[in-house]
């Protein structure tokens, strides 16, 4: 499949110069924000977006996902270069979208013969639903959530589960992370308790949230998740269902996490 293949859907509206997005007033990304420039030296990554995503942190977000969906079709929102559908392909039909048309080209040689969309997920349509959605590290860049979460539960099958990863700012970790953390487009640097709110109010029911622990070091990449880490971690994981079809009872870690 040639990179004239990947889908091409409708993206943000491109602006610069810290421009605000004309409805919501808050600002808007497009392609041109997620281009070269921004996985090379804008963002944390730089220049190091595989060694940032090493086996072990992508075989940890299988492991904890397939516990409860081991097969389906699986959608990877902001799958960039394509690392966790490397992996996830082999249990899953797989799909993937991202904004950046540079992180899709990178993507597409991976992935031969998994569709991959050009969009961002606001205004993605696909005319089906999926199994597993995917979504790490990609939620705290979108400034429309409500937009973004909703759109997410449309795409989500009844009985699916809507997997996400994001940076949190509340304990020590977190802070020490926001002080080193120069990425201009985490523009939600929020607490843990903030994105259990948010997930309920987007029709979603939180059954897993544990803490990540990770860090880059001299020779590779720290990236663990547990319950035992909810507390005080700088990131976190949480799997959701839409509410009315969990199966299983909120985590006691998330149900203390939300009544604070």
């Amino acid at each position: 499949m040639g990179w004239t293949m990947v889908h091409r859907e409708a993206a943000a509206t491109h602006v610069t110069g810290g421009a605000r997005d004309a409805g919501s007033g808050a600002p808007a990304f497009d392609e041109h924000t997620f281009d070269q420039a921004y996985f090379g030296a804008v963002s944390n990554y730089g220049g190091r977006y595989d060694r940032y995503n090493p086996p072990h942190k992508i075989a940890g977000y299988l492991r904890e996902i397939r516990r409860l969906r081991p097969r389906g079709a699986l959608l990877d929102v902001g799958c960039a270069f394509g690392r966790f559908l490397e992996r996830a392909r082999q249990h899953y039909q797989c799909e993937g979208v991202d904004i950046s048309a540079y992180a899709l080209s990178l993507a597409e040689p991976r992935l031969p013969g998994v569709p991959l969309h050009h969009s961002a997920i606001q205004t993605f349509h696909r005319g089906r639903t999926f199994d597993v959605i995917t979504c790490f590290d990609v939620l705290e860049h979108v400034p429309d959530l409500p937009r973004a979460l909703g759109r997410l539960r449309e795409l989500l099958a009844p009985d699916g589960i809507l997997a996400i990863a994001v940076p949190v700012y509340d304990t020590l970790p977190g802070r020490l992370f926001g002080i080193i953390d120069r990425d201009p487009t985490h523009i939600h640097r929020n607490s843990r308790a903030f994105w259990l709110e948010r997930l309920r109010e987007a029709g979603f029911e939180p059954i897993i949230a544990k803490g990540i622990l990770r860090a880059p070091l001299p020779g590779g990449f720290i990236h663990a998740i547990s319950r035992l880490f909810w507390r005080f971690s700088s990131a976190i994981f949480v799997i959701g269902t839409r509410r009315g079809t969990a199966d299983h009872p909120l985590p006691r870690d998330a149900a203390a996490a939300t009544a604070r």
